[in-house]
């Protein structure tokens, strides 16, 4: 792997896991208002974002309530989103993988919570935190970004 692939992929990991923290109270539960999540659409320019952004939230999720299980489901759901990502042609289309697949990060909640939930509601609440996040906000940003021949260049890999 070239130098700066790693460097690309290490700044993305340190930025994911700066962004989750910057708003801790809204990083985890069932409003999830991550900033750091605008940055799964990386994986729509390039799938070499995929690993970096999975690591990210991995290790975001390490102070999650539910610690480890957090750690091993919520990465998860991040990189099927991912991954689909990467299969999906159009931007906005792709910006929804995340909110699809936080029926996991539901079910997570559901199984540890010491409250009972209702699964509908808190996966309702979570897909419409990621939506707001990745499609609302994130894809906006990322069809000014993709009209930057610079920034492109940067973002892509070889």
């Amino acid at each position: 792997m070239k130098t700066s692939k790693l460097v690309k992929g290490g700044i993305v990991i340190a930025l994911y896991v700066v962004l989750t923290y910057s708003l801790p109270s809204l990083a985890y539960g069932p409003l999830q208002f991550r900033l750091s999540e605008i940055m799964t659409l990386l994986a729509f320019i390039d799938p070499f974002y995929v690993l970096p952004l999975t690591i990210g939230c991995a290790i975001s999720n390490i102070f999650s309530p539910f610690g480890i299980i957090d750690v091993i489901f919520g990465s998860l759901a991040s990189f099927l989103a991912l991954y689909s990502m990467t299969k999906t042609k159009n931007i906005f289309v792709a910006s929804l993988w995340p909110a699809v697949f936080s029926f996991i990060i539901g079910l997570e909640i559901l199984f540890l919570s010491k409250e009972p939930v209702n699964f509908f509601l808190i996966t309702g609440q979570i897909m419409l935190s990621e939506f707001m996040i990745v499609s609302v906000i994130g894809v906006p940003i990322f069809n000014i970004i993709q009209k930057n021949d610079y920034i492109m260049n940067i973002l892509k890999n070889d």
